[in-house]
């Protein structure tokens, strides 16, 4: 049975019992992931009188969970009172109020106002303020901001100045110690029921995406598994791949592989059924996906998550690498074929979602050796017309940067310094004057060479480049450069996609 009640109070007051544990953190909360810009952003609202949306608070029938000491920087009690209400959403403002209005906060020094336009600020620490930047912090407390006009009144300002700011600085108090935070209380019902309310009642300053979702859902205070956390974890694993801005929902389609469905049908509930043996699955699926990466990384070029052509690319194969944690060199060759091909086909925007269906059952009997090839493969002719711009994120234009990393040849070494470097003083950004490199410091030995008068040197082939291409970009013929250029690219790229579907 559930009790639904909405309240206001006053900040101070909230924050009180924030710090005193009466409101408190689950663990199984999402980070705190506002940027500065948003807890200013919440502070020009609060100053101008506008709202700032409702907290939901919980307090469940039975289970208790683990919570968060430190919040904003400070570390906040923890209470047994059967009074105790845990924050299901508003993590994120309650942070930065209690960050920036409290002694010891992580943004206590930095957020600001400017008295006299009443603007928020942010101000590095260390930075000489003048005497009309005051922290709201000491805004907020009266003692302190007692001590604030003291401090005026032994200034060299005038009195009439003095007698301005104080007045402001004391508007700035008001304004932030009689303002009104809406909440809503949730009495009762389970975790699944809480997290229903959640999201019908939620303010949308945070959405929660569908692992934090999970998270909460699957949340055991007695083993503490975290699976929002562990999805992280995993995408923290895949930095000297550059592929950690992965997102998020990718991964958590690579955990809906250990599903009976193929993971284009996966739902949150259907992860639920398998709450037990989630961590061991997780743990599984970082395996799983780190070889994915690493596999298109050293034999696709993909030196960079934004190179990824399609998401699907990946899930599908950390599918395989599920079944097979040491493919045969032949599977290898086979699944770079596969790569190529769904990728020059448009195979995934070109193809009906019953089809991908089928599909990716194939690709899942080839993965656990029952099937010779990873899909059946059809003789189209592809379209191998350059695009009229280069725009990074356009399929083509990932495949044609991964052919050119592939060029450079050699062993890549993780980390990479990928780059998109267009020529300089050679007018806008075309197939003709833009090189893919695997380390910025190419860039400048190109540019280099280039305006030596150094002969011909064969290694600079592999950036599409060529003696004919030499003279006319030393002759200064860079429209002829840039047409030449890019008629190159094109049959190396062609060239290099017929090795690889042979």
């Amino acid at each position: 049975m559930m009790n639904i009640k909405a309240d206001r109070d006053y900040i101070i007051n909230i924050l009180d019992k924030v710090k005193c544990g009466k409101f408190s953190v689950p663990e199984f909360q999402r980070d705190f992931v506002w940027s500065t810009k948003q807890v200013i952003d919440l502070f020009d609202s609060i100053i101008k009188g506008y709202p700032i949306g409702s907290l939901i608070l919980w307090r469940p029938e039975e289970v208790k969970f683990k919570e968060l000491k430190t919040i904003g920087g400070l570390s906040v009690g923890n209470t047994n009172d059967i009074d105790k209400l845990y924050i299901l959403d508003g993590r994120q403002r309650l942070t930065a109020l209690l960050g920036a209005l409290c002694a010891g906060g992580q943004y206590y020094d930095n957020i600001c106002i400017d008295v006299e336009t009443m603007q928020v600020l942010n101000v590095p620490a260390g930075r000489t303020r003048k005497p009309n930047i005051l922290s709201l912090g000491v805004a907020f407390d009266t003692y302190s901001l007692v001590e604030y006009i003291e401090h005026l009144r032994q200034s060299r300002l005038s009195e009439e100045k003095i007698r301005a700011l104080a007045e402001k600085a004391k508007r700035v108090n008001r304004i932030l110690l009689s303002y009104e935070l809406g909440y809503i209380s949730v009495i009762g019902g389970s975790i699944d029921d809480a997290v229903e309310v959640f999201s019908r009642l939620n303010s949308k300053t945070t959405k929660i995406s569908p692992d934090y979702m999970l998270q909460a859902l699957a949340y055991s205070p007695h083993s503490g598994f975290l699976f929002a956390n562990e999805i992280s974890g995993i995408k923290q694993n895949l930095a000297k791949y550059n592929f950690d801005d992965l997102n998020r929902d990718v991964v958590l389609k690579c955990v809906y592989n250990y599903l009976d469905s193929v993971f284009i049908d996966g739902k949150l509930e259907m992860l639920l059924d398998k709450k037990e043996t989630l961590p061991q699955i997780v743990q599984n699926v970082t395996t799983d996906v780190e070889m994915a990466v690493e596999f298109l990384y050293r034999h696709c070029g993909l030196i960079d998550y934004k190179m990824l052509p399609y998401a699907y690319q990946l899930v599908m194969l950390a599918l395989f690498y599920k079944n097979n944690r040491h493919p045969e060199p032949a599977q290898m060759k086979e699944l770079v074929k596969w790569f190529f091909y769904t990728t020059y086909s448009g195979y995934f925007t070109n193809t009906s979602l019953a089809t991908i269906r089928d599909d990716i059952k194939h690709f899942r009997a080839y993965s656990l050796g029952q099937t010779e090839m990873p899909m059946e493969y059809k003789e189209t002719p592809f379209d191998m017309i350059l695009p009229p711009t280069v725009r990074f994120g356009a399929v083509r234009t990932c495949a044609i940067a991964a052919m050119s990393i592939l060029r450079e040849g050699g062993n890549i070494e993780f980390n990479a310094d990928f780059e998109v470097f267009v020529l300089p003083n050679t007018g806008e950004k075309t197939w003709g004057n833009t090189f893919f490199l695997s380390n910025k410091s190419v860039s400048a030995e190109i540019i280099s060479y280039l305006n030596s008068q150094a002969s011909w040197d064969e290694k600079y082939s592999k950036y599409a480049l060529s003696e004919t291409l030499l003279m006319l970009y030393r002759n200064h013929k860079i429209d002829e450069f840039i047409e030449q250029r890019q008629i190159l690219m094109q049959e190396q790229e062609t060239e290099y996609l017929n090795m690889f579907l042979r």
